[in-house]
C-alpha cells in the first residue's frame, strides 16, 4: 500500500540496488507523511491551538555504528490542518539540521580491519 505508488520512481532510479536502498526510505516516508497529513486534515477542527508535527527517516544500524535521523518536516499546524509555521526550515538555514534531500549520509563506511584494532 505505501510502496506501490513510488514503483515507477524506484525504477528510475535504475537497478543499482544501494541507489534503490537509499530512495527507498524517502518513498517510504512520503507515504507515511501523506496519511498522517489526511488523518490530521480529517480531525484538525478538533484541535483546540495548533499541532507540532516532526517528521523524519530513522535508519537503525548495528551495535557497533551509529544510527541516523533526517528530519524532514517540522511543522506548526493550526487547527484547520493548515501548516502555519515551517520550522525546519529555519534550523536548515541556522545550520542546525540537514538538508532533507538523499545523501551519503544514511549508509556509514564500512568498516576496515584498520578501522577495528
Amino acid at each position: 500500500k505505501f510502496i506501490l505508488p513510488h514503483g515507477e520512481r524506484l525504477n528510475r532510479v535504475g537497478t543499482d540496488n544501494q541507489k534503490r536502498m537509499r530512495e527507498l526510505p524517502y518513498c517510504l516516508y512520503e507515504s507515511q507523511d501523506m496519511a498522517l497529513l489526511d488523518i490530521i486534515g480529517h480531525g484538525a477542527g478538533k484541535i483546540k491551538r495548533g499541532l507540532a508535527i516532526m517528521g523524519g527517516i530513522q535508519i537503525n544500524t548495528g551495535p557497533d555504528t551509529p544510527d541516523y535521523f533526517v528530519p524532514m518536516r517540522f511543522d506548526v499546524i493550526n487547527n484547520q490542518g493548515r501548516v502555519v509555521e515551517d520550522m525546519l526550515e529555519e534550523l536548515q538555514s541556522q545550520g542546525r539540521a540537514p538538508p532533507p534531500e538523499p545523501s551519503g549520509m544514511f549508509f556509514a563506511e564500512p568498516k576496515t580491519e584498520a578501522d577495528v584494532s
